[in-house]
């Protein structure tokens, strides 16, 4: 499935640039939630050929979004629900 390499370079796509700054502290929660909003997206847009693959999205994809949703609900640190997501996604 291509989804996870989609999601995972859409995060670091938005990471990379605060590190070529040269910027020694780790992202903001402002950039933490622009990854996550471009993961989510990237899931939703992923194109998948397989009906298995496809499953499999939707399911993590239902996941993530209610990891999301819950964890803004709570007021979790966005870069906490990013870092979620990567691993959600990383041990599919």
């Amino acid at each position: 499935m291509r989804l996870p390499s989609l999601a995972l370079a859409a995060g670091l796509a938005l990471l990379l640039p605060q590190f070529a700054l040269g910027q020694s502290k780790g992202p903001s929660d402002a950039q933490c939630r622009d990854m996550t909003n471009a993961m989510v997206s990237s899931m939703k847009s992923a194109p998948l050929d397989k009906e298995k693959d496809k499953q499999s999205a939707k399911a993590l994809f239902e996941r993530t979004e209610k990891l999301v949703r819950d964890n803004r609900a709570k007021g979790v640190n966005e870069c906490e629900t990013w870092a979620a997501i990567s691993k959600m996604v990383a041990n599919q």
